[in-house]
């Protein structure tokens, strides 16, 4: 990782607009004299005591701030942060920002601030992700996740793996490097048993991360079906209000309608799409064309028909077209019909919403909102998936070569290759590419 930087930073934390009080943030070795040089009266500049002091461009004032020193390396960054609170009116926070500009500070790049964190320490790579994922949760469920991230959920996992990985390592080099003496203090049997150990759990940290991703960024769910199948009633039902025109003229629905709602504690984002069939309407064929383009990648399809109605090609060709995609099968119009073929997994009334509690059970329970018993749900990013992955087909492979012909060379390669996939995890040895793609999915200001 690179060295720290020494310039000072400066941006506005909180978001952009109108409101009552704006934070800004000042880091680097000379926030505190640009700081006094913006707010050159009052008090004495006692750490960690919050002042209300006059800001100045030269001899015009530009605000009354709230503001407090936390001096390095006991701060967010580990450098010396200023945190100035004032009035929330963009033009006074762009005014306040140029004064500090024009004392010596530099606008702050995407994610710098906890950048730097990362870099002196006062946060490893897998705390700013679990950060990353605070902010952007889209369920209370993925903020407790998060949370539990910045308290070291996955660091913790991280240094009992590399713990047990060193103490296999260890035991590989002294037989490599004293094949003659009986420097060994387990079989052969036993090191592959914690070989396998260690890749099973790397394995059950990384399915994880589908239930940790679908709590983070929520699901979608895409509903298609031919025209008239009932899409836009079961839409409107799921999301409980009124959100999609419901008409008996076919091609009612023309554009792709989205709406997000809240399923006990999970984010679920359904899209209602225009209904399919063969038609000359260029805008309705482009309306069918988006549906299909922005379903493509949803967590889970519900292909709708109309249980009343015989089955139509259009209906035979959705269930062809879906068979290996995530999906459920919903008859609607339930109250217009005696029986339910047995292909459907689901029937919805669409007058009286009957059968719409156990959909939405069988939704949520689809999209994998729970992992499956055993696998830990801890993971924050896809960065996160792939190299729990890699280290556990690393762990596998050594287990494999130690009890093949490979032998404890491979292995104990192998098993190097597995510590240093976890040096990864927390940041270690880390390319400047991969920390400056990270750094800037961040927001700026942190």
């Amino acid at each position: 990782m690179s060295a720290p930087v020494a310039d000072t930073i400066v941006a506005c934390t909180t978001p952009w607009g109108r409101s009552a009080v704006a934070l800004l943030r000042l880091s680097g070795t000379d926030a505190l004299s640009v700081a006094q040089r913006l707010c050159p009266g009052g008090p004495k500049w006692t750490p960690r005591r919050a002042v209300v002091r006059e800001v100045m461009d030269g001899t015009t004032s530009l605000d009354t701030a709230l503001v407090t020193f936390m001096p390095g390396p006991r701060s967010y960054t580990g450098e010396d942060v200023i945190e100035l609170g004032c009035h929330g009116n963009p033009v006074v926070v762009e005014s306040v920002i140029d004064a500090l500009v024009r004392l010596g500070a530099r606008p702050a790049r995407s994610g710098e601030f906890t950048r730097r964190a990362v870099e002196h320490g006062r946060l490893d790579l897998l705390q700013a992700e679990a950060l990353a994922g605070f902010i952007e949760a889209a369920s209370p469920a993925g903020v407790r996740l998060a949370r539990a991230g910045m308290e070291g959920a996955v660091t913790t996992e991280v240094a009992a793996l590399r713990e047990q990985a060193l103490d296999v390592a260890a035991e590989l080099e002294a037989r490599l490097d004293h094949p003659d003496d009986d420097l060994t203090l387990t079989t052969d049997a036993a090191v592959i048993d914690q070989l396998t150990h260690l890749a099973d759990r790397s394995d059950s940290l990384a399915s994880g991360w589908r239930a940790s991703r679908v709590r983070l960024q929520g699901a979608r769910v895409g509903i298609i079906g031919a025209v008239n199948a009932g899409k836009s009633s079961l839409f409107n039902g799921l999301v409980g209000r009124t959100r999609a025109l419901v008409s008996d003229r076919p091609g009612t629905t023309r554009d792709v309608v989205e709406q997000s709602v809240q399923v006990d504690g999970l984010e679920i984002t359904y899209l209602d799409t225009a209904g399919e069939r063969e038609t000359g309407d260029e805008l309705e064929s482009a309306g069918i064309a988006l549906g299909r383009a922005l379903t493509e990648g949803v967590d889970l399809l519900l292909v709708v028909h109309a249980l009343h109605l015989p089955q139509d090609g259009v209906t035979a060709a959705l269930l062809k077209r879906t068979a290996d995609m995530p999906r459920l099968v919903v008859g609607t119009h339930l109250d217009r019909c005696e029986t339910v073929p047995l292909e459907f997994d689901h029937a919805v009334a669409n007058t009286t919403g009957e059968g719409l509690p156990a959909l939405v059970a069988s939704i949520r329970a689809c999209v994998g909102a729970e992992p499956p018993a055993g696998v830990a749900m801890v993971l924050l990013s896809q960065r996160q998936h792939a190299l729990f992955q890699a280290t556990g087909q690393r762990f596998r492979d050594a287990a494999l070569a130690l009890g093949g012909i490979a032998g404890p060379a491979v292995a104990a390669e192998e098993v190097v290759r597995g510590l240093e996939r976890l040096g990864e995890l927390e940041g270690h040895d880390v390319r400047e590419a991969v920390l400056d793609r990270l750094f800037s999915r961040f927001c700026i200001g942190k």
